[in-house]
């Protein structure tokens, strides 16, 4: 009975000890070094690696009032045989541990999408530390400048487009952002063209406080195919890619009548068929595109139909000239050499045995776009 009671109030004393031990391993967040994102480029024979990192307490204030003064952005810079060669360099001069847990964008130079890395690295799939979701990016712009583009109102750059694309995608749909792995999982696979976003500096748009400020925004995309980079596409030649990519979420569209401005339409959520047919031994292609969408401003005496007709005829004229756009550099911007693999896997072996090119202008035998107006915001238009 005493031993008991001894027990009964010990109890007490072993709770608080467990609560205690579980905080004796916890590191202060100041205490570890958080690389937020990575540049590689290929210089020499050596891959380049610059390393971001950011000041986390700046990235505190910002959940409860913006900071007045500006986010604070270290860039780290080494190379090295293997990009783990480089990240180990790194290490020398870090000044305390490192997490590479927090990357969340990785962006890649011309020169090292001109390499075999992203088929042959073992550095961010193998190593523990490093996640396969952030988001990438190729670039002609200095990999260090693109690092520090600061976002507005001296947020975190984690509030830049090279961290979060998604929001601006939402709004503004045109090249749909990629993660590593999804990128990775269909660079190696038959017949794919794989769009990879190209990421640029807009040192024109934006002033602060009457001095200029550069802003990151995606200028285009490298076409890359079977591991290897075909070449670059920028957002005027990819005018038509937005109308076939089933992830589009809205963008916009401005129609002409009698060669004057008329209207403005967001067009939305496209709804895309792809199908093909064999004539003569070679492949013809089909696009069935349906949009709908709302005017945003009308300037000219126009109809609903007149409207759908019109918008209807400039999309399938984009759809057209970004196929043929892609062909110039030998690219397939809507993939369609894989539905021939999947559906007709004996003729893409023949045809590929036999050297011609899959692909030609000819080979886009039609598109079909049917366009809905659902609104028309306040003003009403004759429905005719």
């Amino acid at each position: 009975m005493r031993v008991h009671s001894k027990l009964i109030k010990l109890m007490p004393i072993f709770l608080l000890v467990n609560l205690i031990c579980g905080c004796w391993d916890i590191k202060e967040i100041e205490s570890i070094n958080y690389v937020t994102g990575i540049g590689i480029d290929y210089v020499d024979q050596h891959f380049v690696l610059y390393a971001q990192m950011i000041d986390f307490t700046n990235v505190a204030k910002t959940e409860t009032g913006k900071s007045d003064k500006p986010a604070q952005v270290w860039i780290g810079k080494t190379k090295g045989k293997t990009l783990k060669q480089a990240m180990n360099r790194l290490y020398s001069s870090m000044q305390g541990r490192t997490s590479w847990s927090h990357i969340s964008c990785i962006i890649m130079s011309e020169n090292a999408l001109r390499t075999d890395f992203l088929t042959s690295t073992d550095a961010i799939g193998r190593y523990q530390e490093i996640r396969l979701t952030p988001w990438i990016f190729g670039t002609k712009e200095p990999l260090d400048q693109i690092l520090t583009t600061p976002a507005f109102f001296n947020v975190s750059p984690l509030n830049t487009v090279s961290h979060e694309p998604v929001e601006d995608y939402k709004q503004r749909s045109y090249i749909a952002p990629t993660q590593f792995v999804k990128l990775t999982a269909q660079l190696t696979e038959p017949a794919t063209t794989i769009l990879l976003p190209s990421l640029s500096i807009n040192r024109s748009t934006w002033k602060k406080n009457e001095q200029k400020e550069p802003k990151l925004f995606v200028d285009g995309a490298y076409a890359m195919s079977e591991g290897k980079l075909i070449g670059l596409l920028n957002n005027k030649k990819l005018t038509g890619l937005r109308w076939v990519e089933q992830k589009t979420k809205e963008s916009f569209l401005a129609i002409t009548k009698n060669g004057e401005d008329a209207a403005v339409l967001s067009l939305e959520h496209p709804k895309v068929r792809k199908s093909m047919k064999i004539v003569n031994g070679k492949p013809k292609f089909q696009l069935h595109i349906k949009l709908n969408g709302n005017v945003n401003e009308v300037y000219k005496e126009v109809t609903r139909e007149e409207l759908e007709k019109i918008a209807a005829e400039v999309v399938r004229t984009e759809v057209v000239t970004t196929f043929q756009n892609g062909l110039k550099i030998n690219s397939d911007p809507y993939r369609l050499e894989h539905l021939l693999f999947k559906h007709k896997t004996g003729v893409w072996k023949r045809l590929k045995s036999s050297g011609d090119s899959l692909l030609n202008e000819h080979s886009l035998d039609s598109v079909t776009v049917k366009i809905n107006l659902d609104h028309f915001g306040l003003k009403i238009l004759p429905l005719k």
